[in-house]
């Protein structure tokens, strides 16, 4: 209905929605837009839209399609330390600040640096800490040594193993 929110049939005002959908009478307050917004970005499918958008608005080459990006994030684990990923962002790390690509991405609980909470592991984004360090910290950690370049290739070369292996289930399933 024109002049009402689509959702909670509020009338829509400046003070309760932007000038765009005020003008042209169509669409959500702020309030049911957020709760949309929140919803989608808890789904696969809109982490991956929500990657892809953010990867484009920061001039990255998104070559990932919805199968592999569901391969990569299946494991839902950080590679460099375990912990779960994010529920509300793409949670990919690029290598080496390369675009996203099948072969030079990691999932990864990684925060933006300005992001509330506590930090995750991808803190080269803000200058503090290589992924690779924190890697060698968690290791540390949980093995009580330090980990050679060898640990670092096994864990890798264990992950792109899972991570084909998931790439074949999922492309395997009708949609």
């Amino acid at each position: 209905m024109r002049g009402k929110c689509s959702r909670c049939k509020e009338r829509l005002t400046l003070e309760n929605a932007s000038p765009a959908v005020v003008s042209g009478g169509y669409g959500r307050c702020r309030a049911c837009e957020r709760k949309h917004t929140k919803a989608r970005q808890r789904t696969l499918s809109g982490r991956f839209n929500l990657g892809k958008s953010q990867a484009t608005f920061n001039e990255h080459k998104w070559e990932l399609s919805f199968q592999q990006y569901a391969a990569i994030v299946a494991s839902g684990e950080c590679f460099y330390c375990g912990k779960p990923l994010p529920a509300a962002a793409a949670g990919l790390d690029r290598k080496e600040n390369a675009d996203y690509t099948w072969d030079a991405v990691l999932p990864c609980c990684g925060k933006q640096p300005r992001a509330k909470g506590p930090r995750g592991c991808n803190e080269t984004k803000s200058g503090e800490m290589a992924p690779i360090v924190l890697f060698a910290i968690r290791w540390y950690e949980k093995y009580r040594k330090l980990p050679t370049e060898v640990d670092f290739i096994d864990r890798l070369q264990k992950f792109e193993a899972e991570r084909d292996k998931m790439y074949l289930i999922v492309s395997g399933l009708d949609s």
